[in-house]
């Protein structure tokens, strides 16, 4: 709830900054800032979500597929157990897919900040 929050802040200061800019030049500066902070706090947080979900939550997220497995298909524990390389294989490739979706969030913001940082420094007002 407090991502959604500060990202609801940031946006409304960008957008309050952006609208003030035929006041004062200056105002997109302080826009640009808020959307490099904002990109900031985003790349932190989908890190950080990268790291917990797909490098420390394994073991759980694993113990899970293979209970699906005997849950949805003919097949016992000890069978998984029995072939536990090739079904630690399939769980991982089942992964690639959600792992490329939070790859690409972390690179579009990462994007994102570098273009306003650019931005910041090339813009002449």
């Amino acid at each position: 709830m407090k991502k959604f929050i500060v990202t609801a802040v940031g946006l409304a200061l960008i957008v309050t900054f952006s609208l003030l800019r035929q006041v004062w030049a200056g105002f997109i500066y302080l826009a640009l800032a808020f959307i490099v902070a904002l990109c900031l706090f985003w790349l932190v947080v989908l890190i950080k979500d990268y790291i917990d979900d797909y490098h420390k939550n394994i073991e759980d997220d694993y113990n899970l597929y293979k209970a699906k497995l005997v849950n949805c298909r003919e097949i016992t524990l000890e069978q998984i157990e029995q072939n536990s390389k090739h079904y630690l294989k399939r769980f991982k490739r089942s992964q690639w897919k959600e792992k490329g979706i939070e790859i690409l969030k972390i690179t579009f913001v990462l994007g994102v900040l570098i273009a306003s940082v650019v931005l910041c420094f090339t813009l002449k007002i």
